[in-house]
């Protein structure tokens, strides 16, 4: 026999997560520094559950209302166990579910009294990815290797402390300053989530 759920529970927390994520999208807004994001939107904030399974989403750009959940799914089952308060996880590369090398995801597990309970995910188009060809696109490659920078799973932040040694990998393949601020704003916009979601938790 199903559980029985609460309409106007159901209701009220639906209208919680809604306005988590629109507060991450604000966040967004006001701190990335590409017009890419901060006019055009190039972005999505989502909410979604210990499994991956999406709570909430904003709208900005319709093309990416799918692709965050199925990246939290595989990002979880890729780390197993070996997933901690504090971590930070970048992913962008499409041979493991991302959408193009442009599109550069920031996943951060949120834990209750000890518990993963929840994910915040921030996916936004950065200005350049790296590779052969300011911008991320080479129309001109025949094979991977000549495209962008990709980035499988990979924690940049570990129980809260930043791994450098990552960290400077990946942006010492980026040619733009810009990506490496407008990174930290994305993993801004998931630390908002993860707050609301935790202060809602307490309630």
């Amino acid at each position: 026999m199903s559980p029985t759920v609460d309409p106007i529970l159901l209701s009220v927390y639906a209208r919680n997560f809604k306005a988590i994520t629109d507060e991450m999208s604000i966040s967004m807004e006001q701190t990335t520094r590409s017009p890419i994001l901060c006019e055009a939107k190039d972005y999505v904030t989502g909410l979604y559950d210990a499994q991956g399974k999406m709570l909430e989403q904003t709208e900005n750009l319709p093309i990416l209302a799918f692709s965050l959940a199925p990246v939290c799914k595989y990002i979880k089952d890729y780390f197993g166990e070996e997933l901690y308060p504090g971590d930070v996880i970048f992913h962008n590369d499409v041979f493991s579910l991302g959408n193009q090398n442009n599109d550069v995801a920031v996943y951060k597990p949120i834990f209750y009294r000890g518990e993963l309970v929840a994910w915040s995910a921030v996916k936004g188009h950065q200005a350049d990815i790296g590779g052969n060809v300011r911008g991320g696109y080479n129309p001109n490659a025949v094979e991977v290797w000549q495209e962008a920078l990709r980035i499988p799973p990979v924690k940049v932040y570990e129980k809260g402390k930043l791994r450098k040694d990552v960290w400077n990998l990946i942006f010492a393949n980026i040619r733009l300053d810009i990506v490496q601020h407008d990174m930290k704003a994305e993993m801004g916009a998931c630390t908002v989530g993860e707050r609301r979601l935790i202060e809602l938790l307490d309630k």
